[in-house]
């Protein structure tokens, strides 16, 4: 085949009948062929879009996951601050129970110590005041006794001077 149409002595009917046929059948392949390559760099070309779009949801994701791990941190050290606050106040508050128990068991042996001296002393006022009723019973059966002397004394002495 002349593209170039340097040759001008060219035979269209001889070409129609027996060139023409192979020429179209090699078109239809070229054809067929250039199809296949456009789909695949079509098929290129979307692969290398979704490469940059997952590339970029990557990023994106990276970002996110970089945020996400800044925020966690950020709460685990407050967590840290409020454990250790939280386990000051827990150890303050244990010691204040343990001297609390110990003013508590203090107070209650002195308590203790204090009833049984009450007690004692209670007793102590009972045996007193059973003696000072004998000595009180006692001084007025003397007392009694002085009267009767006294009155017969003076009898006595009224009766010699009479």
């Amino acid at each position: 085949m002349d593209i170039s149409g340097d040759n001008s002595n060219v035979d269209y009917i001889k070409y129609i009948t027996k060139q023409l046929p192979k020429d179209l059948v090699n078109m239809l392949a070229l054809r067929d062929e250039l199809a296949v390559r456009q789909g695949a760099l079509s098929a290129a070309e979307a692969a290398i879009a979704d490469r940059d779009a997952a590339a970029a949801e990557l990023a994106a994701a990276k970002e996110e996951a970089a945020a996400i791990k800044a925020d966690a941190t950020k709460a685990n050290a407050k967590s840290k601050e409020r454990e250790t606050a939280v386990g000051a106040r827990e150890t303050a508050v244990d010691a204040r129970e343990t001297a609390s128990a110990k003013a508590v068991s203090d107070a209650e042996a002195d308590l203790a110590a204090r009833l049984k001296a009450c007690d004692s002393l209670e007793a102590g006022q009972a045996k007193l005041t059973a003696e000072l009723a004998d000595r009180s019973a006692k001084l007025d059966s003397d007392n009694a006794a002085l009267e009767a002397r006294i009155k017969a004394f003076q009898q006595k002495v009224a009766n010699l001077s009479v």
